[in-house]
This record gives structure tokens, sequence and C-alpha cells, in this order.
């Protein structure tokens, strides 16, 4: 595997457009993968976290129609 380190201005846009690409191009379980990696870094990083935290947040909304 070849590893390509880029260096952006920090209001590039291409910045953006690569980071875009670069996930586009993963599938979805290296996308799971790396978002399950993401969640237990914060929790390492994060000890005193409550454990009822650990997991993906749900959201729920509530809509009414006028």
């Amino acid at each position: 595997m070849e590893k390509i380190v880029r260096k952006y201005h920090l209001k590039d846009p291409q910045q953006y457009k690569d980071e875009q690409e670069y996930w586009r191009n993963k599938t979805s379980e290296e996308r799971l993968m790396a978002l399950e990696a993401i969640r237990e870094t914060w929790h390492k990083l994060n000890p005193d976290a409550d454990e009822s935290e650990q997991g993906f947040r749900r959201v729920i909304r509530i809509v009414k129609p006028e």
C-alpha cells in the first residue's frame, strides 16, 4: 500500500473535495470500521465518560403536520 501525505492551507476548498473522494472510494464496511475506531479512541481518551454513552446516539424528532 502506498501512503500519500498532502498538506493543505486551512481554507483550501480542495482539501474537502479530496476528503470526500477518499471516503467515497471506501466500502461501507471500511467506513464503519473507521467510525468504530474513532468511537473507541474517544472512550479511551475520556475514561470518566458515562458507560451508558457507549454506542451510537439515537435522535428522534417528532414532526406534527401544520
